[in-house]
């Protein structure tokens, strides 16, 4: 009789038994690794249904220490930035106080005004050289590029890689001040004496370069007194005439405008005296005859306005320089290919006559980073972009936090300009100039140096935004922490195979497998004869 082995008596039984076994040991086994590994599977499919959660909470997992490695790094950044934009915002308050204590007692010789303002300048151009983890933090979305050029290749210029000579700010200030006193010194004016009673001051006669450098005549003069006379003839160009109609008094005085290129205006005044030191730029001494004091008064007016020039004028020439200098930037800009300081332009004659955009390789470009500009339908209502946004770092999901920063940020410039304003024009000699030029430089050096903290945006305003992005990092850091200990916990409630738990299965299973084999080996040596005995 032929049997089918499946389907023998009895082969159920031994095969039901046998699968029973081996899950057994199968369960053993899987209890044994839990054990020692601490986890319920050494793969996903041995997690059940909580393997769609498992994966999810990994990828959250590995998401948020992306975001914290991130942070940390920002964080640093930001920190770092604080610390040199605050540097910069106090060496341009301590300016502004120093100039405006002086105003109390205006030293002789401020020649140590002017290293100081000079080592403050170079302090701050080195403080917007600095990096955070080998990348540079004011130099906008370029962090890789040095976003300012030294210091000394600043202000005295260098030579490039082809040989052309790269003017700096040094060049630039000489240049300006040189063509706004002109060849006399005074503002571009000439004096002349019609007669022995009389003294002319005309303005610069080259219509292109008249009312672009130097002084010109403005308004009507003014005079006190029956002896002196003065008039404004004349257009292109105008005449002051002085004249004396007989001996002045003590007290009688003349005085006039003189208009600068920016529109502002400084006046000159000219008082009679019966003494007066030869080098006086405000008063004339009455002398024997009408022709004497005219010589008096014609000396005293020629001082006043050499002192003017060398004063309030190159003051404002300064001033002037220094924030245009610091306007340029190698790249960027509303074309896009930089921005250009202004040269001064001059005739065959060597007359200046105006100004002329610089080029790359006629002068120093201090501001070498990213200068995005936005690009509106009518150009030149371009601006530049936001720098916090030129830098920033993933938080969260769906959230970012800008840390970006420029060097050459409006109101970085303006400190830096009210500091090479001071280095430049602070008057080293004492003279009857001196104080009208302090007072000069406090009010042009003063309002660039109010960028620091007084204006609206300031310096100070970019510290505080920087810091608000440190504390939004700090809060992101703190939320994305505990955020990380919730899903970490969560995992592991689903990876994670308690020991006590596992412990006790594992001896339950090795009971049930024990007795199992037990059972079994009876049951193999059970026959007839045993049964029936």
């Amino acid at each position: 009789m032929t049997t089918i082995s499946p389907f023998a008596a009895g082969s159920y039984i031994a095969n039901r038994n046998t699968s029973q076994l081996l899950a057994l040991k199968n369960q053993l086994n899987d209890l044994s690794n839990q054990l020692s590994s601490g986890k319920v599977s050494q793969t996903y499919g041995g997690l059940g249904t909580g393997r769609s959660t498992a994966l999810a909470a990994q990828a959250t997992l590995s998401a948020l220490d992306g975001y914290g490695a991130g942070i940390t790094a920002a964080q640093t950044r930001t920190n770092v930035a604080v610390t040199s934009l605050t540097q910069v915002a106090k060496l341009g308050t301590d300016a502004r106080t120093a100039l405006n204590n002086g105003l109390q007692s205006i030293a002789a010789n401020t020649t140590a005004g002017r290293s100081i303002a000079l080592a403050n300048l170079q302090t701050a151009l080195d403080t917007l050289n600095q990096s955070a983890a080998g990348s540079y933090l004011f130099g906008g979305r370029d962090a890789t590029t040095q976003p300012v050029l030294d210091a000394d290749t600043i202000l005295n210029g260098t030579t490039d890689s082809q040989g052309n000579t790269l003017a700096g700010l040094t060049a630039l200030v000489s240049e300006r001040v040189t063509a706004e006193l002109g060849p006399g010194g005074n503002g571009r004016l000439t004096q002349t004496a019609p007669s022995a009673t009389s003294v002319q001051v005309t303005d610069e006669a080259n219509a292109a370069t008249r009312g672009r450098f130097g002084f010109t005549l403005s308004g009507t003069p003014t005079t006190t007194g029956t002896a002196i006379n003065a008039a404004i003839t004349g257009t292109g160009p105008a005449a002051l005439t002085i004249g004396l109609a007989g001996q002045p008094a003590v007290g009688d005085s003349v005085s006039f405008a003189l208009k600068m290129p920016d529109g502002t205006s400084t006046t000159v005044t000219l008082s009679a005296a019966a003494s007066a030191d030869s080098t006086s730029t405000t008063s004339f001494a009455i002398g024997a005859t009408a022709a004497d004091t005219m010589k008096n008064l014609s000396a005293t007016l020629a001082n006043a306005l050499k002192g003017a020039a060398t004063g309030t004028l190159a003051v404002n020439a300064t001033a002037s320089v220094t924030q245009d200098f610091f306007t340029g930037s190698a790249r960027g800009g509303p074309s896009g290919t930089g921005i250009m300081p202004q040269r001064i332009a001059y005739d065959a004659a060597k007359n200046p006559t105006g100004y002329v955009a610089a080029t790359p390789t006629n002068t120093v470009l201090w501001y070498q980073g990213e200068n995005t500009y936005t690009t509106p339908a009518d150009p030149t209502q371009a601006v530049p972009t936001t720098a916090l946004d030129t830098q920033s770092v993933q938080v969260s999901a769906t959230g970012q936090v800008g840390t970006g920063a420029r060097a050459n940020d409006k109101t970085i410039q303006n400190v830096l300009a009210g500091l090479a304003t001071m280095a430049f024009a602070l008057p080293t000699t004492s003279d009857a100039n001196t104080s009208a030029t302090y007072k000069t430089v406090v009010s042009k050096a003063g309002a660039l140096l109010s960028a620091s903290d007084q204006t609206n945006p300031s310096v100070q305003d970019t510290v505080t935004q920087l810091s608000v992005a440190a504390t939004r990092l700090s809060n992101a850091k703190t939320t994305n922490t505990a955020t990380q200990t919730t899903v970490q916990n969560t995992l592991d409630g689903i990876e994670q195979a308690p020991t006590e738990e596992v412990v006790a299965k594992l001896l339950d299973v090795q009971n049930r497998l024990q007795a199992s084999y037990q059972v079994t080996a009876s049951l193999s040596k059970l026959s007839l004869v045993n049964y029936i005995s």
